[in-house]
């Protein structure tokens, strides 16, 4: 792998990553998710753990993607979150004809979007680290 595949393969990555870091440490506002959630019937009790699963798959896969540390692992890990995540929170099918129809096919097509830069990185079997680790002598 050249220079350039490498930083390029990196640098998506880390692209990738960053809306996961914002959503999981809370730079992006969670109350309307939670909302949402509530309102597709998950009970009470249940949404505060929803919550903090979530966040902890984004920030917990946003690193691994970020940094290189089992990448593939981390993209299909989030793949697993985010394909039910969107179509729970965004069904644009729903609101054909009304004020909301365009945000909610916005933020499904930017989950798909996101989906699809995951599926790269889960099939991309060569996947640099960003801090190089030691080759390892022997066996």
């Amino acid at each position: 792998m050249n220079t350039l595949q490498r930083s390029a393969l990196i640098a998506g990555r880390v692209l990738v990553a960053v809306i996961f870091l914002a959503n999981g440490f809370g730079i992006i506002p969670q109350a309307q998710p939670a909302r949402e959630l509530a309102q597709a019937g998950a009970p009470a009790a249940v949404i505060p753990l929803a919550m903090v699963v979530a966040r902890t798959i984004e920030i917990v896969g946003g690193f691994g993607l970020m940094l290189g540390i089992y990448p593939r692992i981390a993209a299909i890990a989030l793949i697993a979150f985010l394909v039910p995540a969107t179509l729970a929170a965004h069904p644009f099918w729903q609101a054909v004809g009304t004020p909301g129809y365009v945000p909610l096919l916005l933020n499904f097509l930017k989950n798909t979007a996101m989906t699809g830069g995951l599926l790269f990185i889960a099939a991309t079997a060569d996947q640099p680290t960003v801090i190089r680790r030691p080759l390892r002598v022997g066996g």
